[in-house]
């Protein structure tokens, strides 16, 4: 700072205040101190000015590295904290690393507040784990003060789907469920709702959220359910991939023999050679909404008017891997 004020010939506190974005500097003195930091090549360290000040304005982001929607929401979080004064610190949950070490690790670097993304302990747990420190729950609603929370429309996504098979004349669907994950009770109960008020059959499985646990339950409908479904609407999109290759490789095909519906739009849906079906969640809104009431939290701001929570609509996606059934005498 010493070299900026003596380059730009200014004061080091005023280059401090230019710096801060403080009052008290001209906006031809802050040209010219943000002129001579670039020209020396001079960065702020947040770092110490957090520890001088006591305070972070860190975002903290817990992600799982196995889930391929998280990628998209992370974009979608730095670029709605472009541009403003705040960093994100990430900590993954994988394989070896559970939830509760991931948020420990964001407090350890004394983050302003939590972005928990898919948090699958319970409100208590999640407050008493995290203490002072606000926290946005994102892919599933919190009943909990200082738990803001944002979500896709997991029950209405299913609903979209279900409607979209009937119309095509499916007449016995199963849902892949995934019962410890986030969404997943929503999307069985809208799965249930959907299937009663369209009068077809609808049958839930325990499935799981990977491509292996949705191979294992495509196995165990094609060798014992009978009649079989002749649609699946999985859990995500890496359920349904699963699903879908087992069927193939049973000598079946997509969708002439079973249609199949995933839930995401995640990268794996999008591929040319899958072309899934699926129910689009809008990554970009939440991800900005999860910011910006991280950041408001971090400011201090609670308004009594303001939502804790919000409610993203989602968008069916009608790919190559649904199709009017067999039985009817169209093929695709």
């Amino acid at each position: 700072m010493t070299d900026v004020a003596r380059a730009a010939g200014v004061s080091k506190t005023l280059v401090s205040i230019v710096f801060r974005e403080a009052p008290g500097a001209s906006a031809e003195t802050r040209a010219r101190v943000l002129a001579a930091a670039a020209q020396i090549g001079y960065v702020p360290d947040e770092r110490a000015r957090m520890l001088r000040s006591r305070k972070s304005t860190d975002v903290g982001v817990m992600f799982s590295t196995q889930q391929p929607l998280h990628h998209d929401l992370l974009d979608g979080l730095y670029t709605a904290t472009s541009g403003s004064r705040h960093n994100l610190i990430l900590s993954a949950v994988s394989e070896t690393r559970t939830q509760d070490e991931a948020i420990l690790s964001l407090l350890a670097f004394r983050c302003g507040a939590i972005i928990a993304l898919a948090p699958r302990m319970t409100d208590k747990h999640l407050l008493a784990l995290t203490q002072d420190v606000p926290v946005v729950c994102v892919s599933r609603p919190a009943q909990a003060p200082r738990l803001d929370w944002v979500t896709s429309d997991d029950a209405g996504g299913i609903r979209q789907a279900v409607r979209h098979l009937v119309a095509l004349g499916h007449q016995r669907i199963t849902f892949l469920s995934s019962p410890t994950d986030c969404g997943s009770p929503e999307r069985e109960s809208g799965f249930l709702a959907a299937v009663h008020a369209a009068g077809v059959t609808g049958t839930v499985l325990a499935a799981g959220q990977t491509g292996p646990h949705g191979a294992r339950a495509a196995a165990q409908i094609l060798d014992s359910l009978e009649p079989r479904p002749t649609a699946l609407i999985a859990f995500n999109d890496r359920c349904a991939k699963g699903a879908m290759d087992m069927i193939v490789q049973r000598g079946l095909s997509v969708p002439r023999d079973m249609s199949i519906v995933g839930f995401d739009d995640s990268e794996v849906a999008q591929r040319d050679y899958v072309q899934l079906t699926t129910v689009r969640q809008d990554t970009a809104k939440i991800a900005r909404f999860a910011a910006e009431r991280a950041l408001q939290r971090i400011a201090g701001i609670y308004l009594e008017s303001q939502p804790d929570g919000l409610l993203v609509p989602t968008q069916l996606i009608v790919r190559a891997t649904t199709g009017p059934p067999e039985t009817a005498g169209v093929h695709t």
